[in-house]
């Protein structure tokens, strides 16, 4: 019974927060949703931030997971030497991409709050959801340099900022692209895989002038 409320009040803010943004979304529009009093939302969760992040968790944690374990793979398929580019990106993308066919309606309220973190001003919201990827980030950054290391680290990270941008934009407006069809109908995983080979490309295309690189101390 303690689970089904949990989950009750975590479907519920994940709708209202991707509705209405966390900011504008009270605690007590929550419980009255749900069925539950506050005291609830303070016993499972302990405050709305905290409940913020544990519907971010419940969704982003699998994923991250099967990520790593994906990463593993390719890292101990490369040994000692360099990974493969497009197999680290591809590590990287398709968990998101095969996961959310299982979410079903549901899916669309957690990618309304994804595309309202990613268009909110307020820093500490943006916080708690980067957090969720700071282990991931930091793993997949290693492994890209050693794939890159002609790659600047400041340079490597806002390429890894445009590959999540490219990742959020196409999950959030594929499926709308997708519908419309006439041109645009693709199967998923073509989708996918042209994801994959444009980031790809973008992790392996030359630093433009004025951006420091380290080839020549790599090679």
């Amino acid at each position: 019974m303690a689970m089904d409320t949990r989950e009750r009040i975590l479907d519920v803010a994940e709708r209202l927060f991707g509705e209405r943004g966390f900011p504008a979304t009270p605690l007590r529009d929550i419980t009255t949703e749900a069925g539950v009093n506050v005291a609830s939302v303070n016993y499972h969760f302990g405050s709305k931030e905290a409940l913020l992040a544990e519907v971010l968790e419940r969704r982003l944690k699998p994923i991250n997971a099967r990520r790593l374990e994906l990463l593993d793979a390719v890292e101990a398929q490369a040994g000692d030497g360099p990974p493969e580019l497009e197999a680290v990106i591809r590590a990287f993308l398709s968990p998101p991409f095969h996961t959310q066919r299982t979410w079903g309606d549901k899916g669309r309220s957690f990618l309304r709050l994804v595309g309202r973190i990613h268009g909110e001003t307020n820093e500490e919201f943006r916080a708690t959801f980067v957090k969720q990827f700071d282990a991931v980030f930091e793993r997949f950054r290693t492994a890209l340099h050693r794939a890159r290391p002609e790659l600047d680290e400041s340079d490597l990270s806002w390429r890894m900022l445009f590959m999540v941008g490219s990742m959020a934009f196409t999950m959030s407006w594929g499926p709308t692209l997708l519908a419309r069809g006439r041109g645009t109908a693709r199967d998923p995983e073509d989708v996918l895989e042209s994801l994959v080979l444009y980031a790809a490309a973008g992790m392996a295309a030359p630093a433009p002038l004025g951006v420091p690189a380290v080839a020549t101390a790599a090679r």
